[in-house]
């Protein structure tokens, strides 16, 4: 008697520890959360835990043309997406070309410091530079950062200040479609990063920018 009583406990011991084993890992997988940052290859991502939204670009190109001075293939997309688990949707499209150029493809969390990014078809140009409709890509970060959102710009030109004031404003200037990386928001204004043949810190008009 005394046996059978021990052999049922010990089994419900192992249901109870198969379940909290479960519990555990069920909470570490979708637990994962995407560190900003600068990722391989040109991808920059933010994450706003908060709202449990991601924002990022990716931007990286191939070949030289010396004639022109410039890349001769170019591989850039702006990408937006709600993180609902360790795999979820994401929108991507070239800020110029929106309705024209958005794509639904699929994000991966992999681990806090790997992201995998899927799309359905080519972007313009990203077929001579990065494929991301043949298999996942693989995406590990190299530096962390402290952006919770990246934007892009939607006005023709607009300028860098110093501090939230009209009268602070600096020479640096950014042009349409120029994408920024935004450490805070502080009523009107955007603390933000660009990222081009130099990098430019400094605080943007929100108003001058897209609205995710």
């Amino acid at each position: 008697m005394r046996c059978i009583f021990s052999f049922k406990k010990l089994h419900k011991m192992k249901i109870l520890l198969t379940a909290i084993i479960l519990f555990c890992f069920t909470n570490i997988l979708f637990g994962q959360i995407i560190v900003s940052g600068e990722y391989q290859s040109g991808l920059k991502l933010a994450f706003d835990s908060k709202a449990k939204k991601l924002t990022g670009y990716y931007e990286n190109d191939t070949g030289w043309d010396e004639e022109t001075k410039r890349p001769k293939f170019s591989c850039i997309f702006y990408l937006g997406a709600t993180v609902t688990g360790n795999t979820f949707s994401v929108l991507t499209y070239y800020p110029q070309s929106k309705s024209e150029d958005t794509i639904s493809g699929f994000a991966e969390i992999v681990n806090d410091s790997t992201v995998k990014i899927k799309l359905p078809q080519e972007h313009g140009g990203c077929w001579n530079v990065q494929h991301f409709a043949d298999e996942p890509v693989k995406f590990d970060i190299e530096k962390k950062a402290d952006w919770t959102q990246v934007k892009y710009v939607t006005v023709e030109k607009t300028f860098f200040y110093s501090e939230k004031s009209n009268d602070k404003k600096l020479k640096a200037y950014l042009v349409k479609n120029n994408f920024v990386c935004i450490n805070k928001t502080e009523r009107d204004w955007a603390y933000s990063t660009y990222y081009g043949k130099e990098i430019v810190t400094g605080w943007i008009k929100t108003s001058d920018l897209n609205n995710p």
